[in-house]
């Protein structure tokens, strides 16, 4: 399976996901947290279940890397084996909360190095409500070229 075979399929579960319309924002949360294990806690992780359930329901597993321990962003890395038997890393990047990126790669040396070897990297906002964050990745995920 291509990267761009692979980025489309993120992109198609991502609609799913996006279709189901996530839980309503709490209103008290507009503010976001001082604790960035909140944000991750709260939002992001909430987020990335439920794309990966819907890729699941494709036949793609997507899986957070829990080996991984980022000390400095706080962010999580996930592995995503594609039903075709291809495999890429979404990995977010950032210092919170100023930023948030996902890139999502293929073609690792080893399970601890992250690869440019085929690479997207989008930039994702912080927010407590995580409409805005799935809609985000929705739109650059659609506008990406590989």
């Amino acid at each position: 399976m291509t990267f761009s075979a692979q980025i489309e399929d993120l992109t198609t579960a991502l609609r799913l996901t996006r279709s189901r319309l996530l839980a309503p924002l709490d209103q008290n949360q507009f503010q976001l947290p001082r604790d960035p294990e909140i944000f991750v806690e709260d939002v992001l992780l909430y987020v990335m279940d439920e794309w990966g359930n819907d890729l699941r329901e494709q036949g793609h597993v997507l899986e957070e890397d829990t080996s991984w321990n980022d000390g400095i962003s706080h962010y999580p890395r996930y592995v995503l084996r594609m039903a075709g038997g291809g495999m890429a890393q979404l990995h977010f990047t950032g210092m919170y909360p100023q930023d948030l990126f996902l890139s999502i790669s293929k073609g690792f040396r080893n399970g601890n190095q992250f690869s440019d070897a085929r690479q997207v990297q989008i930039e994702v906002p912080i927010s407590m409500d995580p409409n805005v964050v799935l809609i985000s990745l929705l739109e650059s995920l659609r506008s990406v070229t590989v």
